[in-house]
């Protein structure tokens, strides 16, 4: 995570929030929360936030104000979802099995904001298999989602 310009953070700031489920690859737990002090970028799509689940672990992120980028994206195929700073990831579950990849579940927490819901892991398997449905797919940003 590096700052970013002003300028980007009020583009970021006028498209409207992604309310959902953002993948990043991790190389492990979340330990604790962490505060964002710039843009994290993630992905709607497993595949790509893992480098085609070869990530040692991957966040599914409970997206309460993050901002759907794609449509603006040189790579819109990557799905990106940004996480403003301003927001703080908390751990909501450890690390585990889901479908045989590392999930932790992780929480968007913003000051005024209702915290989104923990899905069940049968909703994340369900998203990870659909995933693995579709075959690998080109990772054009090595490292940028994990």
């Amino acid at each position: 995570m590096t700052d970013a310009p002003a300028g980007l953070l009020e583009a970021l700031q006028k498209l409207p929030p992604y309310v959902g489920i953002t993948w990043r690859g991790a190389p492990g737990a979340l330990s604790g929360s962490i505060p964002l002090p710039a843009p994290l970028p993630t992905s709607r799509d497993p595949r790509v936030a893992s480098s085609n689940f070869t990530a040692g672990a991957l966040w599914a992120i409970v997206s309460v104000a993050g901002r759907d980028v794609a449509p603006l994206s040189a790579d819109p195929a990557a799905r990106e979802i940004a996480i403003l700073p301003g927001s703080t990831l908390t751990p909501a579950s450890a690390l585990h099995p889901v479908d045989g990849v590392p999930v932790q579940v992780v929480l968007e927490v913003r000051d005024g904001m209702p915290v989104g819901d923990v899905p069940a892991d049968g909703t994340l398997a369900d998203l990870l298999v659909a995933a693995r449905a579709e075959g690998d797919v080109e990772i054009r940003q090595p490292g940028r989602f994990g």
